[in-house]
């Protein structure tokens, strides 16, 4: 086996220790000698690739993220309601374990600044495409601000999911999806 597989199947066993006790006990309890211990690795195989356990962490983050698009489907209310999908997939089945990492993680400043790039902004850019079409097709108003929109429907998909640790619905999410088709969007300012 070469170095570079080899090197390979040592990351790949680091992160799903990573992965596993994150879910097991949390971040805070999270250390990088039961890291080392569950992937069957040195700690100094550890710290040669990652400097400290935010980077560590970031690293699963990246790896795990979930990159789905919506396609274009000739139909805003279709989109919408799969870019919502999409919202609450990430929010939901990755917040349990991704929320509390990321929230340690932002003291690494280069651990969140490759997170935002590689994660955050590519996502982002699919759903500011999902809302720029239905702005296009005239079934959101011309002056929609398209990225408080995203944010609201994600800021209330986490606060639910994440704070009051409610079910969101899938009638709660048409509802905001018909909300919008309606009219019902934060406006640009002029």
């Amino acid at each position: 086996m070469g170095r570079e597989s080899a090197s390979g199947d040592a990351q790949r066993k680091v992160l799903d220790a990573v992965a596993e006790l994150l879910t097991e006990l949390g971040y805070l309890e999270l250390t990088v000698d039961k890291v080392a211990k569950r992937a069957g690795v040195t700690r100094k195989t550890i710290y040669r690739r990652w400097p400290h356990k935010a980077a560590l962490v970031g690293e699963l983050l990246i790896r795990d993220a979930r990159m789905d698009t919506v396609p274009e489907l000739g139909d805003s209310r279709a989109e919408l309601r799969r870019l919502f999908e999409l919202i609450l997939r990430d929010v939901q089945e990755e917040g349990s374990r991704v929320l509390p990492a990321l929230w340690a993680n932002m003291g690494d400043p280069a651990v969140m600044e490759r997170f935002r790039r590689e994660v955050i902004a590519p996502r982002r850019l699919d759903a500011r495409a999902v809302v720029q079409r239905a702005i296009a097709r005239g079934d959101l108003p011309s002056d929609t601000d398209v990225d408080l929109l995203i944010d609201t429907w994600s800021g209330v998909v986490q606060f639910r999911s994440e704070v009051r640790r409610d079910v969101f619905l899938a009638s709660q999410a048409d509802e905001l999806v018909d909300l919008a088709l309606r009219g019902g969007v934060p406006r640009l300012r002029s």
